[in-house]
């Protein structure tokens, strides 16, 4: 009686409010599913390159899930391309894995590990585009 005297709230609403819950997410802040297909991605990866003593995955396959290097394929699974090597040295090796983290339909594909292969070249224009008419220069 003397708190709702003081601060001028009636106990009853004071024991009847509740804080808003639209941003309540009961995993924390990283989405559990996209982190179990991560766990997963990088698990696949550890074991095709001979267990934790012969390899690491890069750091962003340990932090938040949301942060990896992951495309959400649409359909419920997710692609994920990271690099990795032996410990405590530069990556050598790149890993595609695409995950489906449902566990009523699980599935884990290697789409590629090996070599780390270059970026793709950019697109080039087109050989038949005609050149271009005012080439003065400033």
């Amino acid at each position: 009686m003397l708190a709702s005297a003081l601060t001028g709230v009636s106990p009853v609403l004071a024991q009847t409010a509740t804080p808003p819950q639209e941003n309540f997410n009961p995993f924390g802040v990283d989405n559990p599913v996209l982190q179990r297909a991560r766990n997963w991605a990088r698990q696949a990866a550890e074991r095709a390159n001979g267990g934790l003593s012969q390899y690491r995955a890069e750091a962003s396959m340990f932090g938040p899930a949301s942060q990896s290097p992951y495309v959400d394929n649409g359909d419920g699974t997710f692609t994920f391309r990271f690099l990795g090597g032996p410990p405590a040295q530069p990556a050598t090796i790149e890993s595609i894995v695409t995950v489906n983290p449902d566990p009523s339909n699980p599935m884990i594909r290697i789409d590629y590990n090996g070599p780390i292969r270059s970026a793709p070249a950019p697109a080039q224009p087109p050989a038949d585009l005609p050149a271009p008419e005012n080439t003065s220069s400033f």
